[in-house]
């Protein structure tokens, strides 16, 4: 989950913690191999610096992981350069 960017679009590759955000999430597994259920872990997914700027991780009550923009968020590819 943390070999590449959580954002389908983006094609980044993780290589250190210092770029982007980790966010961990509760997901529904369902059964152990044994029969005993556990319900939640900790699911880790990661975005790049420049998705996180705009955009960050949820999941819902039925452990879907999705992605949401940040309110005010400017897309990367419409910000301006700076002068």
């Amino acid at each position: 989950m943390l070999d590449k960017c959580l954002n389908p679009a983006c094609s980044a590759k993780f290589h250190t913690l210092r770029d982007g955000r980790v966010f961990v999430k509760e997901v529904y597994v369902g059964f152990d191999d044994g029969g005993k259920e556990h319900s939640h872990k900790p699911a880790y997914f990661w975005l790049c610096g420049a998705c996180c700027r705009t955009m960050t991780v949820v999941a819902d009550k039925e452990s879907e992981v999705t992605l949401i923009p940040l309110v005010g968020a400017v897309p990367a590819t419409s910000q301006k350069p700076h002068n």
